[in-house]
Parts: structure tokens; sequence; C-alpha cells
């Protein structure tokens, strides 16, 4: 399958804006309306709406991905003890997928992430969900099993001790390190620092 559509000039990530809200809230549907056309019942898959994204920014740091001045997608996350990065959702418009919107959120979050000392990522995700698959293998997910680093696997302890299920019926949890910063990016930075960049 070959895809016509161009990549954006340019993919801006921002915080949250009250203006973004109505095109996440369609995003949302959209996103919704795939899940059940592999047969996720609505209850299942529920679409978020608009409390429900303006809520996200309670516990979670939600970032807003812009393709040419178009809102695309969104992203939220939060530090869960132990101490891993904690992917909740990760939405972006059929329309706008698979133009390297989803991999900027993510660098976005992998960059806050290592800012705050962490190592790992993990999230949930739908099995049947072939491109949602697809894309957290290409960006180093992997399943949850006893092979997963020391902090991960205590994630995992922790929200089992919960009381909740760690799954839904069809979902799986993956992880994946967060990469070390480059030692150019490391060498930027100390020049920033210095007042030599």
């Amino acid at each position: 399958m070959h895809d016509e559509r161009t990549a954006p000039k340019r993919i801006r990530v921002t915080g949250l804006q009250e203006a973004q809200l109505p095109a996440l809230v369609a995003a949302e549907q959209a996103c919704t309306a795939r899940y059940q056309e592999i047969g996720a019942d609505a209850a299942e898959v529920p679409a978020r709406a608009l409390s429900d994204i303006i809520a996200l920014t309670r516990q979670h740091d939600v970032r807003v991905a812009e393709a040419d001045d178009e809102v695309a997608g969104y992203l939220a996350w939060r530090d869960e003890a132990p101490g891993v990065a904690y992917l909740e959702q990760l939405v972006v418009h059929p329309d706008h997928q698979r133009r390297g919107i989803a991999t900027r959120l993510l660098a976005e979050l992998i960059e806050r992430a290592r800012e705050l000392g962490m190592e790992q990522i993990v999230l949930r995700s739908r099995e049947k969900a072939s491109w949602a698959q697809a894309f957290c293998r290409k960006a180093g997910f992997a399943p949850l099993g006893d092979d997963a680093p020391a902090k991960v696997r205590a994630w995992r302890s922790e929200q089992e001790a919960s009381g909740r299920p760690l799954t839904r019926s069809g979902e799986v949890v993956l992880w994946a390190v967060i990469p070390p910063m480059a030692d150019e990016e490391a060498d930027e930075d100390e020049g920033e620092a210095l007042g030599d960049g």
C-alpha cells in the first residue's frame, strides 16, 4: 500500500491549549471508530470526551502535536512508582497517521522522562490493533515479561497489588528503554549551560 500524502513540513509539540480541544475530541472519535472496526466494544475502548481530556491534565503531562499548524494528535503520560514513564494515551487522527506525528510525540515523552531520570516507558495496547502494535515494535517496545528491567517488574507488581487487573481483555502491556542522551546532545546541552550555545 502506497501512501500519497506528504509528510508535514513542521511538527510542533506544545502543552495542551483550550483551542486544541475540539480537534482532540475529533481525533479520539476517529481513532475509536478504527478500534470498533476491529471488533472492540465501545465500552471496552471508549472515546475520551472533552471533559475526559481536560481531566487527564490533573495527573498527566499532556502534549499536543500540530502538523503544519493543524492539530494532529496528543499524548498523555505520567511518572509512576517506582520511577517509570507510564504512557496513558497516544492518539493521532487517522488522517495524520504514518506521517511521523506519533514518533515526534514519543520523542517528546522520552526527552521529558529522561530529564526526570527515568529509564523505561510502559504502556497498555490493544493486541488486535495491528497499526498500534507495528508502531510499538518499531519504537522498540516489547511485551512485559520476567526479562524486563527491575523497575518495570516492580511497576507490574505494584499494579497487581492495587487490586485492579493489570490489563483488560484484549490488552497487552509493553515496555521500552529510554535511551540515554546521545553524546552530541549532551555536549550541546553542556555548551548551552556554559554560555557557549
